[in-house]
């Protein structure tokens, strides 16, 4: 014999939409941190190779515009 499980309530329901809501952007939210932390080591690692290299011109300098 099986026992039934009550219904769930209104608000219970509710409530598991609302943590899992809460946990998709918690998810979201470290990727996006994950792919920013990515994205500067690996600037970083080429700016230090092609310092390593021996090259002058790693970093672009953008001189400014004079002003019109």
């Amino acid at each position: 014999m099986s026992e039934r499980q009550p219904p769930e309530s209104q608000e219970d329901e509710a409530h598991r939409k609302f943590v899992n809501l809460i946990a998709a952007i918690f998810v979201l939210v470290l990727a996006i941190a994950a792919i920013w932390v990515f994205k500067t080591l690996d600037e970083h690692r080429r700016l230090e190779n092609c310092v390593a290299s021996g090259r002058r011109d790693c970093i672009n300098l953008v001189d400014p515009t004079p002003g019109q």
